[in-house]
Order: structure tokens, then C-alpha cells, then sequence
């Protein structure tokens, strides 16, 4: 191109490749002592040139650069680093840019900003009931997570492309602390960058890259908590570091995420928007007003930081293990800012939680939930092994219909293998006719369903009471599934009997039906 090459990088610039830059080294007059020596302009020069060059290039010229300065690789690789990375960072410490929110200049109500930072939400996307309201108050506790013991992840999830997943994401990159926004993240990226940043990670299409990545799911997993640390060997003398992965981390992708990685987050489900439910068009290149809610949001949060960190915020009843540790930086915010967020805070959380929740956690304790529920429906308090096999395998929301090897329903000796880690054993009960099988009692499950289901369960469920013979009713409220009525006879199965064989009551036309709605 007519321009005079120094040296490699101006070799590379010009277009040259590494099979070109081995012959003109091997043409290159052979060094001779005192020809370099002492020269550390000119070497200088050479170390910049090639601290230019992308790491590609970079590698592909190292050893014969080397070569021409008479230097070890390793020597060479140390004076380019320098010059990457002046002070003596990583590498992609010098290529990214995540400074901190510049903080309003003037205190601000907290209530005040959360409402408008969610109803800002809300003219963009259509939302499920309160998810408004919780991411509010997820995008400020980025802004103080290391207060917290547990950072919960945000997950954005929809059944099918088109539903908004990624429009969420970009709108919630307004608000939070240290945005990195991305497609797909390797395992040695996500802990070094966290390590340098402590950025709030925006991750989209995580259903595709995730999947069977096992080191990324479990890097997930322990940067959820505080103090999570990834370990690695780093260097030639393979030198034992830990990188700590405590951070922020959105999550969009369609259909779930592995179990263990699942419990750790907010799910917000997001569904097509019908012609004319969204109110205005998200325009990503006009964003002032959102950038002026993350500074005042930033302020507030700077301003409480101490009330926020001391916050012993009242959970609801169904708040419990690490659902408990996940909602409390979200009511901790809530009750700082006051006015009726502590509420909202209430009212998300009834309405984003649910039965998914609980099944997340481990599919004996999904058992013990749809037990209760065989034994609430049923009203009754015994229920032979096959009758309560039978009663799951036709739940069609689970998979107990296809238990053995993905084609036949469980079996009574299935559920009794399932069920023996709670030491519950099935035993011999007599049955109305006066014979006796095998089967469980609900006494047996009592202590069980106390230790390891919430209380109350999660979710409204409407009860409706219905005398024999009558066309009336009354209606009471329960903690139980979602979106569930059920019709109850006022006469109940004799639920005073014990498991020692008496007969279980026949129930007749007073058999409890439960419709699904």
C-alpha cells in the first residue's frame, strides 16, 4: 500500500498474514550482539506495536517476533501485557467499559421512583400481575447486592419466540448497576469479568447456550449467594486462584432452567401481547427519561444504603427457605422505601410464586405436595397403594403417567422407594367392604407435610362448601394451588379415624370433586 513496515504490527495492518511474516523473518539479516542492545526505543516501539494486535493476531506472530528480538516468548508476552494493560490488569479489563451510575444530585423518595421505574415497565410490556412491581425492586437491589446474603437471579422466560424476552432485558439494562448485556457467556469470561466488575450480567438466549453446560450452571449457582468463588489454576506454574461470582444475573430464554438453577430465581412468565394491549413501542435509542429513573433509583439507594442493609423485613407465611433468602433483598427495598411498596412487595410475591416453585425444589417433595392434595381432594384419610397411584398417574400437569422409563405410570412400589427417605412405609388398612390391602394413612404424612411443605402453600385456592341436598354454598379462601375451585360436601369422610384398621366411611353422592379451572 506504499506505506514503510517497521515491524509486525504495521506488516499486519498492511495485510499481511502469518505464513508471509515467517518468510520475511527467515530473510531478515542475522542478529548480531550490540545491533538491538541497548536500543529500548526501538524495542519499545516494537512491544506497542504489537500490544495493538488483537489477540488473534497477536498469537500468531509471538514466537517469531521472539525470534527476530532474540527474546523468550514468555519475556515478549510480558512487555505487551504491560502495555495492554498498564496496570498490570487482565485483559478484557482494558476493553470494557462498566462505570458507575453518576448518582442524582438531589435525595429522592424511594417510593416515589420505584412506582415510576414501574409503571415506565408497564407502557412497554404486558406483564403478568405484579412483575412490574418485583422487577422495581430487583433493578435496585443491584445497586446494593452485596449487602445482601443472596443475590436472586431474574429469569424471563416465555413459551415461545416473540413474547418480549429480549425487549424486557433491554429495558431492564436501564436501570441496573454495571449493565453487560450479552448473547452467550463461557465459563472462563463470566468469572473473570465478574471478578474485575461485579456487573449486573444480562444474558439472552441462556436456553441455547446453557444447555448441558454443566461448569456454567454451576458458576450460576455459587455466584447466587455471597461469597461464591470459582476456583482455577492459572499460569505456567499453574498457580492455585479464586475468583469470586458474586453477582446480578438476568436470565432470558424460552421453557426453564436446570432445577437447581431454577430455585434460585424470580421467574417472570411472559405471554404474546394481544393487538393492542402494549401502549407505546419500546425506542431503545431514545432512553433519557429511564437513564434519569436509574440515577435517582441510584441516589436513593446510595442515600439508604444503611437502612436497607439493617432492613428485617416481615415475609409472608409462604416465604420460606431459600424462597425466604431470594424475596428478602426485594422487601428489604420495599420497607425502606415505605409508602404502599411494602404491599406491592406482598402482592408479587403471591402472584410471580407459585406450585412451580415448590416442584423446583425436588421431586420427592413435588410427591408430598400432590399427596396432600390426592388426600384433601379425596377427603378422606386412607388411601390404598393403588388407588393413590392411580390418583397421580391421572395428574396430567406431572409426570407420573409416564414414571417407568418415560412410558408406564408409577408403580406402588415406586412411590413406596420415594417415599422411604421420610420413613414413610406403607401399610395394611381395611377398606370399606372389610378387607384389607396395603396403603397409606394421612396420619402417616402429618409431621412430613409440616416439615417439608410450605405454610400455607403458596397460592390462593377458593373453596366452596356445599351442603347435601341443598343448591347452596359458601365460599372461603385457602392457601393452596393456584387456580383451583374445589366443590366440598358439608358431611366429610370419617376423618377422626385412626390408621389401626377401621373401616373408612363410604362417601357416595358426598364424594369431594375438585375442578381445575
Amino acid at each position: 500500500k506504499g506505506k514503510p513496515v517497521k515491524d509486525a504490527a504495521d506488516f499486519f495492518e498492511a495485510g499481511g498474514d502469518a505464513e508471509q511474516n515467517r518468510e520475511l523473518v527467515k530473510k531478515t539479516p542475522q542478529w548480531t550482539p550490540g545491533a538491538v542492545s541497548g536500543n529500548d526505543f526501538q524495542d519499545n516501539e516494537t512491544f506497542n506495536r504489537l500490544a495493538k494486535l488483537s489477540p488473534a493476531e497477536y498469537d500468531r506472530c509471538r514466537e517469531t517476533e521472539a525470534e527476530r528480538l532474540k527474546i523468550r516468548v514468555s519475556t515478549l508476552d510480558a512487555e505487551v501485557q504491560k502495555r495492554r494493560a498498564p496496570s498490570g490488569e487482565a485483559l478484557q479489563e482494558s476493553a470494557l467499559d462498566l462505570p458507575d451510575v453518576e448518582l442524582w444530585p438531589e435525595p429522592v423518595n424511594g417510593a416515589e421512583v420505584l412506582s415510576e421505574i414501574a409503571d415506565d415497565i408497564t407502557r412497554y410490556m404486558v406483564l403478568p400481575k405484579g412483575a412490574a412491581n418485583a422487577i422495581a425492586l430487583w433493578v435496585a437491589h443491584t445497586h446494593c447486592f452485596e449487602s445482601f446474603l443472596v443475590s436472586p437471579r431474574l429469569f424471563i422466560t416465555s413459551p415461545v419466540k416473540g413474547c418480549g424476552k429480549t425487549t424486557l432485558r433491554d429495558i431492564v439494562a436501564l436501570f441496573v448497576s454495571r449493565p453487560l448485556v450479552a448473547e452467550n457467556l463461557t465459563p472462563a469470561v463470566l468469572f473473570r469479568v465478574i471478578q474485575l466488575y461485579k456487573p449486573t450480567v444480562l444474558a439472552d438466549e441462556c436456553d441455547g447456550w446453557m444447555k448441558d453446560n454443566n461448569e456454567l450452571n454451576s458458576l450460576l449457582n455459587s455466584g447466587h449467594r455471597r461469597g461464591g468463588k470459582a476456583w482455577r489454576c492459572e499460569g505456567e506454574n499453574h498457580k492455585l486462584r479464586s475468583f469470586l461470582v458474586f453477582s446480578p444475573v438476568v436470565l432470558c430464554g424460552i421453557g426453564s432452567l436446570p432445577d437447581t438453577l431454577y430455585s434460585r430465581s424470580i421467574v417472570i412468565r411472559l405471554e404474546c401481547a394481544k393487538p393492542g394491549e402494549l401502549h407505546q413501542e419500546f425506542d431503545d435509542w431514545h432512553t433519557e427519561y429511564e437513564h434519569e429513573l436509574c440515577r435517582k433509583l441510584a441516589r436513593f439507594v446510595a442515600d439508604n444504603r444503611h437502612r436497607i442493609e439493617s432492613s428485617k423485613p416481615k415475609l409472608p407465611d409462604g416465604a420460606y427457605n431459600r424462597l425466604a433468602h431470594m424475596w428478602r433483598p426485594l422487601f428489604a427495598i420495599a420497607e425502606t422505601a415505605g409508602g404502599d411498596w411494602p404491599q406491592r412487595a406482598a402482592s408479587a410475591f403471591a402472584s410471580l410464586t407459585g406450585r412451580e416453585d415448590l416442584d423446583s425444589q425436588n421431586k420427592k417433595v413435588i410427591l408430598l405436595g400432590d399427596i396432600k392434595e390426592i388426600f384433601d381432594t379425596e377427603g378422606v384419610d386412607k388411601l390404598t397403594s393403588t388407588d393413590l397411584t392411580k390418583a397421580l398417574a391421572n395428574r396430567e400437569d406431572r409426570d407420573w403417567a409416564e414414571w417407568g422409563n418415560g412410558q408406564k405410570p408409577i408403580t406402588p412400589n415406586q412411590l413406596a422407594r420415594l417415599l422411604r427417605p421420610f420413613n414413610i412405609a406403607p401399610r395394611t388398612i381395611r377398606l370399606p367392604d372389610g378387607t384389607t390391602a396395603k396403603g397409606y394413612c394421612l396420619e402417616m404424612f402429618k409431621d412430613t407435610f409440616e416439615r417439608f411443605l410450605p405454610h400455607p402453600p403458596l397460592s390462593n385456592r377458593h373453596t366452596v362448601t356445599m351442603p347435601v341436598n341443598t343448591g347452596g354454598f359458601a365460599i372461603s379462601e385457602t392457601s393452596q394451588a393456584p387456580n383451583v375451585l374445589r366443590i366440598e360436601n358439608a358431611k366429610n369422610a370419617n376423618k377422626n379415624a385412626g390408621c389401626d384398621g377401621v373401616t373408612v366411611q363410604k362417601r357416595g353422592k358426598e364424594k369431594e370433586e375438585a375442578l381445575l379451572l
